[in-house]
C-alpha cells in the first residue's frame, strides 16, 4: 500500500515544467504576469519563492495553473476509465473497481475545486484585506477562516485517500502485458493527476493556507 505522506517533497520546478500547461495562454488576466511565474518555479528555492507572494498572486496561480490542470484533465481521464472499463472489465475486474472509484473521486475533485473559487478564495481575499492591509483585528473572521482551511484541507485528505485506493487497484498503475493503449494513457495520466494534485495541495494547505493564517493572527494579536 502507497502511504501518500511518505512522498518525496515534490521540487515546485519539476511539477510545474510541464509546458502543456504552463504556457503564456493560461495567464492571460491583467492580474497575473506570465514571465514572474515561470521565474518563480523554475529557479533555486522555488518554496522559498513561492513563501514571497502575496496572497492574491498564489489564488492566481493555482486557480490558473492547478485548478485549471484538474478541470480538464479529469474530464478526459473520466472518458478514458469508462472505454477501458467497457472494452477491458471482462479481462481485468480491477478496471470495473477503478471506474466505480473514479466516479465519486472525480466528483469531489471537481466539487473542491468549485468550492474554493466560489467560496474559500473569496473569503480569503476579504478577510486578508480587511484584517491584514487594512489593519482591521477581527478574531470571529480569523476563526471562521481557519473552519473553511479545515474543512478544505479535509478534502485534500480524502483525495489522498482515493488516490490510495486507486494505486491499490492497479497496483502501481502496473499496466498488464495485455494493455492496449488507452489502457496505458489512463494510468499515465493518472500518474500526472496525482504528481499535479501532490504539487496543488503542498502550496494551498502548507503555503497559502500557513502563511494566510500566520500574517492574520500576526495582525490580530498585534505581533509585529
Amino acid at each position: 500500500m502507497l502511504d501518500m505522506n511518505t512522498m518525496p517533497l515534490i521540487k515546485l520546478k519539476n511539477a510545474v515544467g510541464d509546458e502543456a500547461y504552463l504556457t503564456a495562454k493560461i495567464f492571460n488576466s491583467a492580474d497575473v504576469d506570465s514571465n514572474e511565474i515561470i521565474n518563480a518555479t523554475h529557479g533555486e528555492n522555488d518554496s522559498v519563492k513561492f513563501n514571497r507572494y502575496d496572497t492574491d498572486f498564489l489564488i492566481d496561480y493555482i486557480t490558473k495553473t492547478h485548478h485549471a490542470f484538474a478541470k480538464k484533465n479529469t474530464i478526459i481521464i473520466y472518458n478514458l476509465t469508462q472505454k477501458v472499463a467497457y472494452r477491458h472489465s471482462h479481462e481485468h475486474a480491477e478496471l470495473k473497481k477503478f471506474n466505480e472509484v473514479a466516479f465519486f473521486f472525480f466528483q469531489d475533485l471537481f466539487n473542491q475545486v468549485l468550492k474554493e473559487e466560489l467560496n474559500l478564495f473569496p473569503h480569503l481575499r476579504y478577510t486578508i484585506r480587511n484584517i491584514k492591509n487594512e489593519g482591521k483585528k477581527d478574531d470571529a473572521a480569523l476563526q471562521s477562516l481557519k473552519q473553511k482551511i479545515q474543512l478544505q484541507q479535509a478534502e485534500h485528505e480524502k483525495s489522498f485517500n482515493y488516490l490510495k485506493i486507486f494505486r491499490e487497484i492497479t497496483n502501481n498503475y502496473q499496466a498488464p502485458p495485455d494493455a492496449c493503449w488507452y489502457h496505458m494513457s489512463l494510468f499515465e495520466k493518472m500518474k500526472a493527476l496525482e504528481h499535479d494534485l501532490t504539487l496543488h495541495f503542498y502550496l494551498e494547505d502548507n503555503i497559502l493556507f500557513r502563511n494566510a493564517i500566520a500574517d492574520n493572527e500576526k495582525q490580530v494579536t498585534g505581533i509585529k
